[in-house]
């Protein structure tokens, strides 16, 4: 793993200084302490900025006054860091890349041809037979990788024959044989990406993966401490777990990636055994491996009223009143209102906030590969079991054209059975020699407004066979049950075919 600082912001003064050869301390901390002084002090802001400037320890004790002495942590928001994160394992990206209000830019595995790098980890270093059993089967899988990349960029090259004369066209062929090749490959995988995030999110971030059990987490975390802290001092304080619920008083309960804990697993295991087997299963809209678990009653309705309610000056209950009434007139015209709405909107902006109103949740099977593109969509709220291989494994329909659909079969069965022996002594660290082909179950909730996006992002003829084929299925059963709001969720390559066929 490397990983380097990339940038951070300068108050501009300080840049004018730079380049007249002052030895200024240059750090984003003057910033955020000048923001900070904005609600007691009468200055102007640009006078406080030229204080901070002027004096940065002073700057840096007022910042840990006003940032951990009374709390107000959002002033750590002005100030942010960029790094650059290389040789990272793919596992790691995943843990990362959950986290919201960060700027994440990843190598893919779909444009990029992989080269049979990856880490192994730590956990194994002494562990000679696990090492041993974890060196095999990645090696296994990196050869069925180059193996299926060469055969299938052959079988493109058949089906579309039209795009073998320009090297775009080319580019473009290997790239669907990249994609679905890389479903062989492990989540220790190298992956490199380029990272931003504040310094309020970055102080919790790092304290989160310090707090981890796997080795290269907690590594990641003290590269973070290292190279921020020593600029901003005063705004990555706490950042040891330990200190920081001595501080606050409460625990670090924020183990998203280990939250299956062995500890917690056997409580939870515990509870299913006390009540029995008999627990039956609530049935739920189902498509494919997605299913509708709870929905907002009535979601038509709701949308409608918010309409109502934020484009006029009218109270709520005499919205919902309107609404209602409006729901009762004839096909064609019930729905006028919310095409009234979605006539202003184009493919690239979001939809309007009215629509984020109503709520749909559903549990779903994804893989690997799909869950690296699903998990960007970080305004929605995922949940995320464990990877397992008992759920079976995704089959790229490529893979079972080209007749290697046993190979990759072999290579799973090869894989979990590694999995299952590593566990015995690594319970976590096990999960590093997973593929991008092994499956989890993950509760998705989101609102209309993300479900517009997620549309026209994955359901776009250029996006990913797996999430696309997801996002459809999340998007017909959310449809059936709100089919005025989300009349005009589609891709971005027909939505405005669509929208002109609607709203005519």
């Amino acid at each position: 793993m490397k990983v380097n600082l990339a940038g951070y912001n300068l108050d501009t003064s300080m840049i004018e200084q730079l380049g007249e050869g002052s030895d200024l301390p240059l750090t984003p901390e003057t910033i955020a302490t000048a923001y900070a002084r904005i609600s007691r002090d009468p200055a102007s802001v640009d006078e406080l900025r030229k204080r901070s400037v002027e004096d940065v320890e002073s700057a840096r004790r007022s910042a840990r006054s006003i940032v951990f002495g009374m709390n107000h942590q959002s002033v750590a928001e002005h100030a942010v860091f960029n790094f650059d994160i290389i040789d990272i394992s793919r596992l790691a990206v995943e843990f990362l890349e959950w986290h919201r209000l960060c700027a994440y830019t990843e190598k893919s595995q779909r444009y990029q041809k992989l080269e049979g790098d990856y880490m192994v980890p730590s956990e194994f270093e002494h562990d000679l037979p696990a090492k041993k059993l974890f060196l095999e089967t990645v090696e296994s899988q990196n050869e069925l990788y180059r193996t299926a990349f060469e055969q299938l960029s052959e079988y493109f090259k058949e089906i579309y024959p039209e795009m073998t004369k320009k090297k775009s066209d080319l580019r473009t062929i290997e790239g669907y044989a990249k994609e679905d090749a890389r479903y062989a490959t492990s989540l220790a995988t190298h992956a490199q990406l380029g990272f931003t995030a504040n310094c309020r999110n970055l102080e919790y971030m790092i304290r989160v993966l310090r707090s981890q059990q796997l080795k290269e987490l907690r590594d990641l975390g003290d590269e973070f401490f290292n190279k921020a802290g020593e600029i901003a001092p005063s705004l990555i304080l706490l950042t040891d777990p330990v200190e920081y619920e001595k501080n606050f008083g409460r625990p670090l309960n924020e183990d998203h990636f280990t939250k299956t804990h062995p500890d917690t697993m056997v409580a939870v295991e515990e509870l299913f055994e006390l009540a029995g087997t008999d627990l039956g299963r609530e049935e739920f809209p189902t498509i494919g491996d997605v299913r509708l678990l709870h929905h907002t009653q009535d979601a038509d309705l709701r949308v409608m009223e918010a309409i109502l309610h934020s484009h006029s000056r009218r109270p709520a209950g005499e919205c919902r009143t309107l609404a209602k009434r409006l729901m009762q007139q004839p096909e064609g015209e019930r729905d006028r209102l919310i095409k009234q709405i979605l006539k202003h909107s184009n493919p690239w902006e979001a939809a309007t906030r009215e629509f984020e109103t109503v709520d749909f949740t559903f549990e779903v099977v994804l893989s690997a590969a799909c869950f690296g593109q699903m998990k960007r969509h970080r305004m929605s709220t995922q949940l995320m079991q464990p990877y397992d291989p008992d759920l079976g494994y995704m089959f790229p329909p490529s893979v079972m054209e080209i007749g290697l659909e046993e190979e990759f079969s072999n290579v799973y069965e090869e894989t979990s059975q590694a999995f299952y022996e590593l566990s015995k002594d690594h319970p976590v660290a096990a999960q590093y020699v997973l593929t991008n082909g092994h499956r989890r179950r993950m509760i998705l909730k989101a609102n209309a407004r993300e479900l517009y996006h997620m549309s026209r992002l994955r359901e776009d003829a250029h996006a990913q066979w797996d999430i696309r084929q997801m996002t459809a299925d999340i998007l017909s059963l959310a449809k059936k049950k709100a089919p005025m709001t989300l009349m005009l969720a589609y891709g971005k390559d027909i939505f405005s075919e669509k929208k002109k066929e609607i709203l005519h």
